[in-house]
């Protein structure tokens, strides 16, 4: 995607999502579908992003040192943090499916964001796709292979929206 792209998409899901554009159950879908790819495109690789890695890590590498001795504080960092994205993608899948689908998957499905105000952002939905835009490349094996894979799948559908509906790519 261009840089103009990135933008509009970007603009786009923040005005879905702050003028609560449709119902509550598709609004944050719809955000967060925009968001993602916007994100992925226009800051991977960014300073913003090797900020964001590397304060996680920090943490991460704090509370693995503050274990002291203990065998999991040889635990790699990257590896950890690899983890928490992929679980947080599982989190998203879970919130991104309809409520319907909890008669077979159980309370998985059932998981959401909570609900924001008329003209407010919502702040969970925001975090997750910044925190899954910038660091989708991180988790390793079968998870990393479906996030970079879903990302791409997204990134693939919303591309050519700023060109469908404002003429610029």
């Amino acid at each position: 995607m261009s840089p103009t792209a990135v933008a509009i998409l970007l603009l786009l899901a923040i005005i879905v999502d702050y003028m609560s554009i449709g119902p509550n159950s598709i609004r944050d879908r719809i955000a967060f579908i925009m968001a993602v790819p916007a994100i992925k495109e226009g800051f991977d690789g960014s300073p913003a992003d090797q900020k964001t890695v590397a304060a996680l890590g920090g943490v991460i590498q704090g509370l693995l040192d503050s274990t002291g001795g203990a065998y999991i504080a040889g635990a790699s960092v990257n590896a950890v943090l690899g983890v928490g994205i992929g679980l947080l993608w599982i989190y998203t899948i879970g919130c991104m499916l309809p409520v319907k689908s909890s008669k077979r998957l159980g309370r998985f499905a059932t998981l959401s964001w909570p609900q924001s105000p008329l003209y407010r952002l919502n702040g969970k939905m925001w975090l997750v796709a910044v925190l899954l835009g910038m660091m989708s490349d991180l988790p390793g094996g079968v998870i990393g292979d479906l996030t970079r894979s879903l990302v791409d799948i997204v990134t693939n559908i919303v591309a050519p929206l700023p060109a469908l509906l404002f003429g610029a790519a």
